[in-house]
């Protein structure tokens, strides 16, 4: 037999016992004696090759008796990505939390022993985060069935991560981010349906009566007050049109200024002066919806006149025009914030997430936006820099172009539709310079 043999247990992707031979074969279990010793052939055995070697061990896992008569070349990198996957696997079996576990980082670790031979990190990626997916609990199919308590509810920091839970509504709130909304003077909220497990309607705020809205936003309050003795006071609350979330923010945030933030975005392109009135004189904007109005009677735009019906009723009657109007503070013109984030958070599913995946994913990014923010205010990293002329600000710049030729119209004493017929052009340049 041959000398200096060094053999690794290791499993198959399926879970059955595998040994690798000092780093060169593979070896897969095909049977067990009677005497506890097991027998195990090469991996190439059902192959074209054929290989007839195989080794045998006895229960103490030490070689019996080995056939080294291989027909094939050595496979070092196989052999490598099975020991690699094996170690990481054991990690996340042995883990209470496995989705705790940073294969990234255990990767990294393992890859030092490993050395050159190592394979890369992304051709063994899937196969253990798909077995670490096997380790979580089993998939809830109601809401009804998520757990009230679950040693899951935990950051990665070891802290209380799920705030409250009732029939229909879920928080998870971290003391970071409690820290985080107890400082800032605006709060964005925007839900999103794409990855909510599919028992559910929305992650972050869930689609449902204001009462539910108004349940969320009460405990987010009480969770800042239990951690940091301060109740949450946002000055402002930008959300998008949809009255049962403005009016549970306003019952429970009393002195927080309402401002939406969705533009008729379905219409964008059919409708670009009217989409632009948020940022124009709001004492005109009826006067230019009634000019507008008036030009399509007369050219019999049927369609359009619907339209126009329609934005009287939810834009200039159900909503004040204050609320959604940034003539005077163009500082947060969409909800970009909230949004790019819940977009970001589809693309980690390819398909809807289970509860616990969900979780999961959640914890991550919770700890990633903490690790980061420490880092800022340690000055460890710099705050990223904005280009210097965004979007917002050209808008601003063209909107206080205007305001000031509205003062040169006010000192020619000019008449009202004279200042109509400003602003009507404001949002034409809007359209053509900015906005297109």
């Amino acid at each position: 037999m041959e000398k200096n043999l060094e053999i690794e247990i290791s499993k198959t992707n399926r879970g059955k016992e595998q040994i690798i031979l000092n780093r060169k074969y593979k070896f897969n279990l095909s049977s067990k004696r009677k005497d506890n010793s097991k027998k195990y052939k090469c991996t190439e055995y059902k192959t074209l090759n054929q290989c007839p070697s195989f080794i045998i061990l006895n229960n103490e896992n030490q070689i019996l008796e080995y056939d080294d008569s291989h027909n094939h070349l050595e496979n070092k990198f196989g052999a490598a990505k099975s020991i690699v996957k094996n170690k990481i696997k054991d990690e996340i079996s042995k883990s209470s939390i496995p989705f705790n576990v940073n294969i990234k980082r255990t990767y990294d670790e393992i890859s030092q022993d490993m050395g050159l031979i190592c394979p890369g990190y992304n051709s063994i990626k899937s196969q253990v985060t798909r077995s670490r997916r096997k380790q979580l609990p089993p998939d809830k199919t109601s809401f009804d069935e998520i757990p009230n308590e679950s040693k899951y509810y935990k950051t990665k920091r070891d802290e209380n991560f799920m705030i409250f839970k009732n029939n229909d509504l879920i928080v998870f709130q971290s003391p970071f981010q409690v820290e985080l909304i107890s400082k800032n003077k605006h709060i964005f909220a925007d839900g999103t349906f794409y990855i909510a497990p599919i028992f559910s309607y929305q992650v972050l705020i869930t689609r449902t009566y204001q009462t539910t809205y108004e349940i969320l936003f009460e405990e987010i309050k009480k969770n800042s007050s239990k951690y940091n003795s301060i109740e949450i006071t946002p000055k402002i609350f930008h959300c998008n049109f949809e009255k049962a979330v403005s009016n549970a923010a306003q019952k429970v945030f009393i002195n927080a200024n309402i401002k939406y933030l969705e533009k008729i975005k379905d219409l964008y392109i059919y409708y670009n002066n009217i989409s632009n009135f948020p940022f124009i004189n709001p004492e005109y904007i009826y006067g230019i919806y009634s000019k507008i109005k008036s030009e399509c009677q007369e050219h019999n735009y049927v369609q359009f006149l619907e339209f126009l019906e329609y934005f009287k009723k939810t834009y200039l009657i159900n909503y004040e025009t204050k609320n959604w109007n940034y003539y005077d503070n163009i500082e947060h013109i969409t909800n970009n914030v909230s949004e790019t984030f819940n977009k970001y958070l589809k693309k980690l599913f390819a398909k809807k997430p289970t509860f616990f995946q969900l979780l999961s994913e959640l914890q991550k990014e919770e700890s990633k936006y903490y690790i980061d923010y420490e880092r800022r205010t340690a000055g460890i990293l710099r705050n990223k820099k904005q280009k210097k002329l965004i979007r917002t600000e050209e808008i601003k710049a063209l909107v206080k172009y205007y305001k000031n030729m509205e003062i040169l119209l006010k000192k020619k004493e000019s008449v009202r539709n004279d200042f109509i017929d400003l602003w009507l052009k404001c949002l034409n340049d809007l359209n053509i310079k900015i906005i297109d």
